[in-house]
């Protein structure tokens, strides 16, 4: 089968890393989950509150390679889960510059992180318990698209995964609905059990020279949707210590009004993929996808270093007795 070029970016998506799927975006379920993701919109029976978003802002564009990547984050999250409130229209405030540690700073942190989650009281869920989260997600207010400055969108949702990861749960027009687990809503249970040893898990999730970003993206993942022991969570961090490439943005990062730690990899040389850590307890906070360089995507399009393209936080996290139940 003829390559197509959309393969890497979809096969990020759906969690394959077989070098000899060439095609694999060609085939009929990658393309029904590339256009799942690149028409995302809210259901007709989601409030939507709409602002004036063409003024004083750049309104977002469509780029196909690259929409995709910025918007698989979101939309892979949202997929399947009702209930979600989008606000569109927003302008977010741009920082002036983004400058970069070294890969050493970042072990460092990240060394960090591991022995904070060894020494928090953390247990997995039982396989009939489920692990509640609420996720607020701003990023352009058109799907997949490129944005230099604004409109933005925001969307909140909550879901319940079952421990065994075989079931969901989301409310949708205000009655709890619950169905199985798939690609798009469900990475942990894929790799479970999760290997005692960094190198090992790094493997498993496909890290690879030619797949370090898709292997970081399914680590940060695993840290963002799941529940684990004290053990596992502190081999995730040190997993990702193991990628090339990983470097800390100097200074505190805005997690929406939390200070954070951000530390990630720079994708195209220009747009730094980030998970967000709590300065005090190293946990998860959230993850961004910021332009560190400028960068002229198409004559009279440019997206200036400092712009946030998509900003993602956790809300709440908790293992529940039940769906429908909050911590």
């Amino acid at each position: 089968m003829k390559p197509h070029p959309s393969d890497d970016p979809v096969r990020a998506m759906a969690r394959v890393h077989d070098e000899d799927l060439a095609g694999f975006a060609g085939r009929p379920a990658a393309r029904d989950l590339a256009r799942d993701i690149m028409t995302l919109a809210p259901p007709e029976e989601i409030p939507v509150e709409v602002g004036d978003g063409e003024r004083g802002g750049v309104p977002a564009r469509r780029f196909p390679g690259l929409g995709v990547r910025l918007g698989a984050v979101g939309a892979m999250a949202a997929i399947a889960v009702g209930g979600v409130v989008l606000q569109a229209g927003e302008e977010a405030p741009t920082p002036p510059s983004i400058s970069l540690g070294s890969a050493a700073e970042a072990g460092h942190v990240l060394d960090l992180a591991a022995e904070a989650a060894e020494n928090r009281s953390l247990n997995a869920p039982g396989p009939r318990q489920w692990v509640y989260t609420k996720m607020k997600l701003t990023s352009s207010a058109k799907p997949a698209g490129l944005v230099s400055g604004g409109p933005y969108k925001t969307e909140t949702w909550e879901v319940w995964r079952r421990g065994d990861g075989r079931r969901f749960a989301a409310y949708k027009d205000g009655e709890l609905q619950t169905g199985h687990e798939t690609v798009s809503s469900s990475v942990a249970v894929k790799y479970e059990p999760l290997p005692s040893d960094p190198a090992a898990l790094l493997r498993k999730v496909g890290g690879s020279k030619e797949h370090y970003f898709m292997a970081y993206q399914t680590l940060v993942t695993l840290l963002r949707d799941s529940v684990h022991s004290a053990e596992t969570e502190a081999v995730i961090f040190r997993a990702i210590k193991l990628i090339p490439g990983v470097t800390p943005v100097e200074g505190r990062v805005d997690a929406a009004g939390r200070p954070a730690i951000g530390l990630g990899l720079t994708v195209d040389g220009w747009l730094h993929e980030e998970v967000l850590l709590d300065p005090e307890t190293y946990a998860y906070l959230g993850e961004r996808a910021i332009a560190i360089k400028s960068r002229t995507v198409e004559p009279g399009f440019t997206v200036k270093a400092g712009t946030v393209q998509r900003l993602m936080v956790r809300v709440a996290i908790g293992v529940v007795a039940e769906a429908g139940r909050r911590p």
